[in-house]
């Protein structure tokens, strides 16, 4: 449920305060995409694996959700550690990582553990130009299975519209 920003005089006289910008939060568009690739790797170094999408925003003060589900991650056997990390790139420019950000840690796990990969993050780029986001990912011990049951794993993009 949206929080509103109006009190209850302006709700009444059915006016919006200077300091709420009109539209903020509506969703603008969305892109999203679907993998099924089994995705592996023994690198301790992150590592792009091919669940992608892009957008472009239509505004600089749009915010980005990034919403990743779906699949399960795996490990070959003994106890072993692996990570997903998601990464953006604006325009044709480098990848960047979102800042401060690990998603879909995977905890320590004996044999073939398995855990979801879900996870989502609100980005705020400050820019109109396309983006292009993508998930890397790596291992610390052993062999790190990146959606290890071939199921789909979706990516989705949604530009909100911004705030002042």
């Amino acid at each position: 449920m949206a929080l509103s920003k109006i009190d209850g005089t302006n709700f009444i006289e059915g006016t919006v305060p200077s300091t709420v910008a009109p539209g903020a939060g509506k969703v603008l568009q969305i892109q999203s995409a679907k993998f099924t690739d089994n995705l592996s790797t023994n690198s301790t170094s992150y590592i792009a694996s091919t669940i992608t999408d892009s957008i472009t925003p239509s505004a600089t003060s749009s915010k980005i959700l990034i919403l990743v589900n779906g699949g399960r991650s795996s490990f070959s056997g003994g106890t072993a550690e692996g990570s997903s990390n998601l990464y953006y790139q604006v325009a044709s420019g480098s990848f960047n990582s979102v800042t401060d950000i690990k998603l879909g840690d995977v905890a320590s796990s004996t044999g073939f553990g398995k855990t979801s990969l879900s996870f989502n993050f609100l980005h705020s780029p400050n820019t109109t130009s396309a983006l292009t986001y993508k998930v890397y990912y790596k291992t610390n011990a052993n062999t790190y299975y990146l959606n290890a049951d071939n199921s789909t794993v979706n990516i989705t993009l949604m530009e909100i519209a911004g705030w002042l």
